[in-house]
């Protein structure tokens, strides 16, 4: 808005001195009180791990003084929301909430009608968990002996994935490989598909989220083996249970969940949102609220977030679409 000029009279030097902060204040640009209202849209349904990771992000952003809604747009896991948001323009306060599934793996596996480099990166602050589960009385107890079983029984045993040809059965073979281990991968709905088909012994391994399998796992319904946790090593969740890495198997889960706007989001709103995130990150209940669905708390700033998901799409990416190649033969 711009402000009425001032009329100066025989005051006009103690008027200028008043009225000159108030001038600069309104001549400075838009952009210094920009990102006071934010839309971020999770591409996924209301009730899971995205939406509710966006939902206390956004009620974080609110003590930062940023009113944040949260609109999903479920379909075409997570593509359609992603494509809708590359489209707006930079000044449009729109975002993204998604993790390198989205971003990375589904473009790849074909035209979704953008790709990362649509986008620009805020930060990164929420890593859901993901794990290996067995069924409830397996005569393994720990990943080795489950990999010993699998050479001693080939074609036995049955591992329940998280649909088939995508990332998550990508990464089930990375851990599990079907070129050295002889067993039976079928794609079931979701986790909580997964979940049941394995309580039910439907299945005898499934590959699923820490937040789903722990509390069967405490009730002896099952038993987590071994989680894929990118980040960090052992989940706060359930630090007794190792991380893949451990064993030397290249299987750690890039499931981190960052927030990205359209190219050209100016510097400073990502700035602004960015700061927020670094400090929402370090509150004891935010922290809690995201252990609580199952989801660590890690900050990583747009660099580092960057980064992050340029060495997935340079390292694992490549990796990825041959292996789909190999999958549709």
């Amino acid at each position: 808005m711009k402000k009425k000029g001032v009329k100066l009279c025989g005051f006009a030097i103690a008027l200028l001195l008043i009225a000159t902060p108030i001038l600069m204040a309104a001549g400075e640009p838009e952009a210094a009180e920009v990102a006071d209202e934010i839309t971020i849209v999770v591409g996924f349904g209301a009730g899971g791990s995205n939406d509710l990771s966006a939902r206390y992000l956004a009620e974080a952003l609110g003590g930062h003084g940023i009113t944040a809604s949260v609109v999903n747009m479920p379909g075409g896991m997570g593509t359609e929301a992603a494509y809708y948001v590359s489209t707006q323009s930079p000044d449009s306060n729109i975002f993204m909430w998604a993790h390198p599934l989205i971003m990375l793996f589904e473009p790849a596996a074909g035209d979704r009608g953008f790709t990362i480099h649509d986008f620009e990166p805020v930060g990164t602050l929420a890593s859901p968990t993901f794990a290996v589960g067995s069924k409830a009385g397996a005569p393994w107890e720990t990943l080795e002996d489950l990999i010993g079983y699998i050479r001693d029984n080939p074609g036995e045993l049955v591992l329940g994935g998280q649909g088939e040809g995508n990332m998550m059965h990508f990464i089930a073979e990375l851990i599990l490989d079907p070129n050295e281990l002889d067993y039976t991968y079928v794609g079931l709905a979701g986790g909580a598909d997964v979940a049941l088909n394995l309580t039910g012994g439907h299945v005898d391994l499934g590959h699923l989220s820490l937040a789903a399998a722990r509390p069967l796992h405490q009730d002896g319904d099952l038993t987590v083996l071994v989680n894929t946790q990118i980040l960090i090593d052992r989940d706060p969740l359930m630090p007794e249970i190792p991380n893949i890495a451990e064993f030397g198997i290249e299987g750690r889960e890039p499931h981190p969940l960052a927030l990205w706007g359209p190219q050209g989001t100016s510097p400073e709103v990502i700035e602004r949102l960015t700061n927020a995130m670094a400090e929402i990150a370090e509150d004891p209940d935010f922290v809690q609220n995201y252990q609580n669905i199952g989801i660590v708390a890690h900050y990583l700033d747009p660099e580092e977030t960057w980064e992050f998901f340029m060495d997935v799409e340079e390292n694992m990416v490549p990796r990825y679409k041959d292996w789909l190649a190999d999958y549709l033969e």
